[in-house]
């Protein structure tokens, strides 16, 4: 019995200095790796011919690998009102995400010494957030956002004949879970659905193939490490 009144106790304190506790609004600054999901990372096939030459079928699949980003995000967390204990934020972020082709796609565009194209997202949300401060040490946190997500393709092909696309923006959103170390530093994962994106070219080209638009679902797992100011 004395066992389940420590043990009773602990946990009450627990709690007590959880919600005594809140979270910290300002800046925090975001770095993550950019684990590519749905058509995003699928391999395109090999059925079309793609700009100079190249025979990659981009049409439904990406094809790309391991990326990074970095991103910034402000946190109001209700300071100075009947909120400012409970947990609860609202924020709002921009990322910065870089991915390349994978290896074998890139080496088939160094053997013809083409420029190999990347994607870069940059998706804008606005959210909400809880976190649960443990201790002055350690807290948990999550949050879910909706916002856009704009999907650059930058340029491919001969240098002196390049293919360049538009810029395409699909709504988006987004949820993360992770920890948080002396409301300073954060570890989190997040999911972000980037919406079906429509890449067009921005000037006809003489091969019909080239000027369909493709369509392509673009998913991110994005792991980071925030510093919080």
């Amino acid at each position: 019995m004395k066992k389940l009144s420590v043990i009773f106790m602990l946990c009450l304190f627990c709690l007590t200095t959880a919600f005594a506790q809140s979270s910290k609004s300002g800046l925090s600054f975001q770095f993550g790796a950019i684990l590519p999901s749905a058509q995003f990372d699928e391999h395109p096939s090999l059925s079309w011919v793609l700009p100079n030459a190249l025979e990659y079928d981009f049409s439904n699949a990406g094809g790309a690998m391991l990326g990074a980003s970095f991103g910034i995000k402000y946190t109001y967390t209700f300071k100075k009102t009947a909120l400012e204990n409970s947990g609860l934020g609202v924020f709002i972020s921009a990322d910065g995400m870089w991915n390349a082709l994978q290896k074998d796609i890139r080496n088939e565009y160094d053997k013809l010494n083409l420029t190999k194209p990347m994607y870069v997202n940059i998706p804008i949300m606005v959210g909400v957030n809880y976190t649960t401060q443990f201790s002055k040490v350690f807290g948990l946190w999550a949050e879910a956002g909706i916002g856009a997500d704009l999907l650059i393709k930058t340029p491919e092909g001969f240098e002196d004949n390049l293919v360049n696309y538009k810029l395409s923006a699909e709504f988006a959103v987004e949820a993360g879970a992770g920890i948080i170390l002396a409301r300073t530093v954060s570890l989190g994962a997040h999911y972000y659905w980037m919406g079906n994106h429509d890449i067009f070219m921005k000037t006809n080209s003489v091969h019909p193939v080239l000027n369909q638009p493709t369509s392509m679902k673009v998913g991110v797992w994005a792991f980071k490490l925030g510093f919080h100011f």
